[in-house]
C-alpha cells in the first residue's frame, strides 16, 4: 500500500498540469486542491509504511525519487506559465542540480548495498519546497478563481512571504545536499 501511494503521485502531476493550464472557471482551484492532495500523499506513504511495518528499500528510493520528480514537474509547470521571477529560475536550477546530484549519489551508494534514507534536513527541505511551490499555485488560484473575494494587497503580501520561503528552501536544499555528501561520499568506494 505505501508504494502504491508513492507511485500515485506520478499521474497526479499530470492532472495538476492539466487543470493548471486549463482555462475554464475553477481550473486553478482544482489544480491547487490536487497539489495539496499530492503533498499529503508524500506524508501518507511514509506513515503507512511505518504503521504497517512495510518499510522497504524500494519504498525509500521510490519516495525520494518521486519527491524530486514531483517538485521538478511543478517547477516546469510554473516556469512554463512565466510565474517564477527571474531570480527564482536561478534558485530552481540550484534545487534541481542538488536533487539530481543527491539522486545520483543515492543510486551509486545503493550499488554498494547502502540505502540513503531521508534525514531531517532532507525532509525539512522537501516540506519547504512543497509549501513554497504550493504557494505559487495558491496565489494563481486566488488571482484568477477568487479575484472577486481576495484583495490584490493580500496577493502581494503572499507573494513576498513566498519569496522568503523560496530563498529559505533553496538555501536549506543546498545545505542538506552538502550534509548528504559529507555523510555518504565515503560509501562510493
Amino acid at each position: 500500500m505505501p508504494n502504491a501511494i508513492t507511485l500515485a503521485r506520478i499521474p497526479l502531476i499530470f492532472a495538476i498540469g492539466f487543470f493548471f493550464y486549463a482555462s475554464f472557471a475553477g481550473s486553478k482551484t482544482l489544480a491547487f486542491i490536487l497539489y495539496v492532495l499530492t503533498g499529503v500523499t508524500d506524508w501518507l506513504d511514509g506513515w503507512a509504511a511505518r504503521k504497517y511495518h512495510q518499510i522497504s528499500d524500494f519504498g525509500k528510493l521510490a519516495d525520494a525519487l518521486i519527491d524530486k520528480i514531483f517538485i521538478i514537474g511543478m517547477f516546469l509547470l510554473l516556469a512554463g506559465k512565466g510565474l517564477v521571477p527571474t531570480w527564482g529560475i536561478f534558485c530552481m536550477l540550484l534545487i534541481v542540480c542538488r536533487e539530481f546530484f543527491i539522486t545520483g549519489l543515492r543510486v551509486m551508494i545503493a550499488k554498494n548495498g547502502t540505502v540513503m534514507a531521508a534525514e531531517k534536513s532532507g525532509k525539512l527541505k522537501t516540506i519547504l519546497q512543497i509549501i513554497f511551490t504550493g504557494a505559487f499555485f495558491l496565489i494563481e488560484m486566488l488571482r484568477i478563481d477568487a479575484a472577486a473575494w481576495f484583495p490584490t494587497e493580500g496577493i502581494c503580501l503572499l507573494t513576498i512571504i513566498n519569496d522568503v520561503l523560496f530563498v529559505t528552501a533553496t538555501l536549506l536544499t543546498v545545505h542538506s545536499g552538502c550534509h548528504y555528501w559529507q555523510r555518504y561520499h565515503r560509501s562510493l568506494s
